[in-house]
């Protein structure tokens, strides 16, 4: 889902089309990343490599991979894995995971844009984007997915695990804060006015479908969390609008605030979450 912190951004319908995301929005927080983002759900896993008959010997490719959350999810049920993301810090720190592993020899890390690796035309099974397709350039990129895919091939768009999702009290307070401050410090103009807009008028299925792939369907899991004080602080400091590098100064006064406001919204300290991670399935279209 899309990482603003909960904060819809105007837009223009307009003369806009496909509006462009910065290249340095996850900067100097790789290690956020890797720390505090939730783990994708283990039946999320199975069901997606047993749908795409992931069997461990085929190729996946995991695009704007991050620091590698989908792809060592899924590492065991692939011969081959390519990990590529366009900020070096995200790829240093899944190398790093997959050396400690003992596994890099199984393992291509591509520090590139979705939209301009190069990559062997139908060389992969699956092809998986965590939370991330929304500030890619779409169309061009599911044009090349389609040619990245084997004839049986499939696209999986994650999605999920944001602690703001939900009605409890003290999400409605984590929504309220995160939005004063990106107001305050001016952190939501990282993000492209009217994406949202133009994301509605043109949503991912027909995307997907003008790229030439069959959109299947969409698979569920329903997910029970309990977050602490530190792991939501630090999963907003792996975010685009609220990490230490995009709040600047303000970065220590947004931390001291954000705990004050879950405190008064739940003076024990846990934050329970009832909440669904999702993929969307497609698979290559026969020309």
């Amino acid at each position: 889902m899309p990482d603003t912190g909960g904060v819809r951004r105007p837009g223009k319908m307009a003369g806009m089309t496909n509006p462009e995301f910065r290249t340095d929005l996850y900067r100097g927080i790789a290690g956020y990343y890797d720390a505090f983002r939730p783990p994708y759900p283990a039946e999320l896993i199975g069901d997606l490599a047993d749908r795409t008959g992931a069997d461990g010997t085929r190729r996946l490719l995991d695009l704007a991979c991050g620091t590698g959350q989908v792809s060592f999810a899924l590492r065991d049920r692939f011969a081959e894995i390519w990990a590529v993301d366009q900020e070096p810090a995200m790829i240093a720190v899944a190398r790093q995971k997959a050396a400690a592993a003992g596994e890099v020899a199984r393992w291509r890390f591509v520090t590139a844009g979705a939209a301009q690796l190069n990559a062997p035309h139908q060389a992969f099974s699956l092809i998986t984007i965590g939370n991330a397709f929304h500030r890619l350039p779409r169309a061009a990129v599911a044009a090349r997915i389609r040619d990245w895919l084997t004839p049986a091939g499939h696209l999986a768009l994650i999605w999920g695990g944001s602690p703001a999702d939900g009605d409890a009290g003290w999400q409605q307070a984590l929504r309220e804060t995160t939005k004063r401050w990106q107001q305050r410090t001016g952190t939501a103009e990282r993000i492209p006015a009217g994406y949202e807009a133009e994301r509605a008028a043109r949503p991912d299925a027909e995307i997907l479908r003008a790229a030439g792939l069959e959109v299947i369907g969409r698979f569920e899991f329903a997910v029970s969390t309990r977050w602490t004080a530190d792991s939501i602080a630090g999963y907003l400091a792996s975010t685009s609008v609220l990490s230490p590098v995009a709040l600047g100064e303000s970065a220590a006064g947004f931390d001291q605030d954000l705990r004050g406001e879950l405190h008064a919204a739940e003076p024990g300290g846990e934050f329970r979450q009832e909440s669904a991670f999702a993929y969307d399935l497609a698979r290559r279209r026969p020309a």
